[in-house]
């Protein structure tokens, strides 16, 4: 099936208009704000995130919806995040430097929170950090059950799909809205960011991808009547962001239709875009559009972290006009960053993970970065029990833990101690690349902490609890492979590889 080319440019659009709604479109705001209207746009921005879940739902369809070949649920689910978490990773990265001064003062499970694509399941934690990153949470859930319901859908004719979509959006919006109306000055952040309340949204996207696939792609219809259908489309979904903002100020608590109350509109205009081949298809799939579609998602997730960094820099700089720079050049940069992220450190990233995935046991590597870690805390907690000597040490003990939860599943992946094919080997071989991997781990872990004691981050470098973390994690790891080699053994022929 051909690209649906003119579908991408949308969500540059969508994306540029939450970063003017975050804030960060400077004068270029100030002189969009003469359109007519373009305020009333500005504020109900948010609703781009309920759009962006419908694309989503409706690409996932057309690209994997085949129900004449076996559907790979495992390769699915590494390709999602082969596409996802690598800039989702750079930009919690940069934002933690952005915080270098107290990130060792953060609670360690409010970082795993973010690391693990976890915080919008838990309301405390869903703004923390890279704020926008909160929707990853959402899409990583919709990527979750999406083979379960494409499986469910192969059975089902397209009339139930679609009374099945529309009823669980009704639903939704019920639920949704009576949450709202009711609790939203207590529970804001739970109806807000809460992925669930976003479903309907993806699954009124994945039935129009299903529809467009079995039925609409094969109609022959009036060119002219499409045209139509997307124009209405496009201005019934303007119209009510304009109405709604601007002549109902009574709406409760100035609710905005982000949790997909627009989802019927948005993938009747999404459909009428994917059959239009009008001159605005044309005009839209021009590759200038499409390469600016394409860096979307780079300039989502980076946008406030590189605009955070840029206005530091620009304000600690000799500028004598530091605001008018930084009013001027935000907008611009992150679209430029968004380009050469997308050309020149997604695309290689992804490549590398592709080829690197295969040679990992996931719940191998998920396992290690759980026990291994922990096991810093575990070291300390032997040296010094609890009480206010182990606490003395807590700056300490989160600089180890944050530097051995990177550092020894980087070394780990470079000698391939999570590789199916090494914890075949024989067991000297298998205990050799352990010991190298957990050795250099410790002694690098050595040199960091010492530099944090130069530093004058704490006052004592205990060398002891070192040693310690190096007989835990070597004879954790060992252990853990040991189990694995069973299971290999025994099971292997029967599980798919993870």
């Amino acid at each position: 099936m051909k690209r649906l080319d003119q579908l991408t440019f949308i969500r540059f659009g969508m994306v540029m208009m939450i970063v003017l709604y975050h804030g960060y479109g400077g004068i270029y705001t100030s002189l969009l704000m003469r359109l007519p209207f373009f305020s009333a746009l500005l504020g109900s921005a948010t609703t781009a995130v309920g759009y962006m879940y419908v694309l989503s739902g409706f690409v996932m369809s057309l690209v994997y919806y085949r129900p004449l070949e076996k559907f790979d649920i495992v390769a699915y689910w590494k390709a999602r995040f082969v596409r996802i978490y690598p800039l989702y990773l750079i930009a919690f990265l940069l934002i933690c430097y952005y915080y270098l001064d107290a990130i060792l003062n953060i609670k360690p499970q409010k970082i795993l929170a973010n690391l693990f694509v976890i915080q919008a399941w838990i309301p405390a934690y869903s703004q923390s950090f890279n704020y926008p990153a909160w929707s990853v949470t959402v899409e990583l859930f919709f990527y979750f059950i999406f083979p379960f319901f494409i499986l469910w859908a192969y059975r089902q004719p397209v009339k139930k799909l679609i009374w099945a979509a529309l009823g669980f959006w009704a639903v939704s919006q019920v639920v949704y809205q009576v949450l709202w109306i009711g609790y939203i000055d207590t529970q804001r952040t739970f109806i807000l960011y809460f992925p669930l309340f976003h479903l309907n949204s993806f699954i009124m996207g994945a039935v129009g991808g299903i529809w467009y696939l079995r039925e609409g792609r094969q109609r022959q219809l009036n060119p002219a009547l499409i045209l139509s259908v997307l124009t209405a489309s496009f201005l019934l979904l303007v119209g009510y962001l304009i109405v709604s903002m601007s002549f109902l100020p009574a709406l409760p608590h100035g609710s905005q239709p982000m949790a997909g109350l627009l989802a019927p509109l948005m993938i009747l205009f999404i459909v009428s875009l994917a059959m239009d081949e009008s001159r605005v298809s044309k005009f839209l799939n021009h590759p200038w559009l499409v390469n600016l579609g394409e860096t979307s998602y780079a300039i989502y997730i980076l946008h406030v972290p590189v605009i955070w960094l840029f206005e530091r820099y620009v304000f600690d700089s000799s500028f004598s006009n530091p605001e008018r720079v930084f009013a001027m050049s935000a907008a611009p940069l992150i679209i430029v960053v968004g380009l050469l992220m997308y050309f020149f450190v997604d695309t290689p990233l992804r490549k590398w993970l592709k080829n690197t995935l295969p040679h990992i046991n996931i719940p191998l590597f998920l396992l290690d970065l759980t026990v291994v870690p922990t096991s810093v805390f575990l070291s300390f907690h032997l040296r010094f029990g609890e009480g206010r000597e182990y606490d003395s040490y807590l700056v300490l003990i989160r600089l180890l833990f944050w530097s051995a939860f990177f550092l020894r599943a980087a070394l780990s992946i470079v000698f391939r101690t999570f590789d199916p094919g090494v914890l075949r080997l024989p067991l000297f071989q298998v205990t050799r690349s352990v010991f190298i991997s957990t050795m250099l781990g410790s002694l690098v872990l050595t040199a960091i902490g010492y530099v944090g004691f130069y530093a004058g981050l704490y006052e004592n470098f205990p060398r002891s609890v070192l040693v310690m973390d190096w007989l835990i994690v070597f004879s954790a790891s060992m252990f853990v492979r040991m189990l694995f080699r069973v299971w290999l053994a025994k099971y292997s022929s029967l599980v798919p590889q993870l």
